[in-house]
């Protein structure tokens, strides 16, 4: 049979020990050059994941990019109002009146270019736009 027998330490040995521990306890510890250039790199890197999440979720990035359609603008159709009347006001340089009633069609969901007084519909927001 196999006895495991416990080492005893003398009595000298343990209080060497707690004295060791004893005097590590109120040193503090100093960051290398290294040490710092590693946690400032981990910390910048952590900023620009954080922020790169918040631009993602917020979609800031569309804003910032400046494509082209801002907010669309909501009007109501006057009496003999129609939709190549708004392209030829408001379609931006470069734009056919075509391409522009195409935009609005898309954006409202109307299935034909006709429009009736008194129906809301929102019209591209478009930078360059000739009002």
């Amino acid at each position: 049979m196999h006895t495991e027998t416990a080492t005893v330490l003398p009595f000298s040995q343990h209080r060497d020990e707690r004295a060791a521990q004893s005097d590590r306890a109120g040193v503090r510890l100093k960051a290398t050059r290294r040490g710092r250039v590693v946690l400032t790199a981990l910390a910048f890197l952590l900023g620009l994941l954080v922020a790169a999440a918040l631009l993602l979720m917020f979609e800031v990035p569309s804003a910032l990019a400046g494509g082209g359609a801002e907010e669309p603008v909501t009007l109501t159709v006057e009496a003999g109002d129609t939709l190549w009347g708004y392209a030829d006001e408001f379609a931006p340089d470069g734009m056919s009146e075509q391409e522009f009633v195409s935009e609005v069609r898309s954006l409202n969901h109307l299935t034909t270019p006709r429009v009736t007084a008194g129906q809301l519909i929102e019209l591209p927001a478009l930078e360059g736009a000739s009002h």
